[in-house]
């Protein structure tokens, strides 16, 4: 009996079931960093308005008005940012508002990530931020 030659292998249809191995991946891998991107901007806008407020605060000559324009100053930085926090915290910490003394600011914002909806992204991320300014030993303080 003579055997019949063979036929080599076609590769036709092996790019499609590679793109439908592929695609779901790349997909995923593509959502995950626009999610990181996403909180790592969102953290640097959390980091801007403790600064702002802690720049606003350092330069009031009284506690009560340190804290009333670091609030402020934090509140609309978050703003101008278009980050959208649920019920923003500002703490600002007056304690050593002394001459010499510092002041402090935290900002904690819980920022919505639903649009970025993958399995393993949790729908919202907390983000905190402190930011520390030394009051001028020179200037009065009341």
């Amino acid at each position: 009996m003579a055997e019949r030659p063979r036929r080599p292998r076609s590769e036709e249809g092996s790019a499609i079931a590679e793109l439908v191995i592929v695609a779901p991946v790349l997909l995923i891998v593509i959502v995950l960093m626009v999610a990181l991107g996403r909180i790592d901007s969102a953290q640097g806008d959390v980091e801007s308005a403790a600064r702002a407020g802690v720049q606003a605060a350092v330069v009031q000559a009284d506690p009560a008005r340190a804290q009333s324009e670091a609030t402020t100053a934090a509140e609309g930085t978050l703003a101008g940012a278009g980050l959208t926090c649920t019920a923003p915290g500002i703490s600002v910490d007056t304690a050593n508002f002394v001459a010499g003394g510092w002041v402090s600011v935290t900002v904690t914002c819980v920022t919505s990530l639903a649009d970025v909806s993958v399995p393993g992204v949790p729908g919202t991320k907390t983000l905190t931020a402190t930011s520390s300014a030394h009051i001028d030993p020179y200037r009065a303080v009341s």
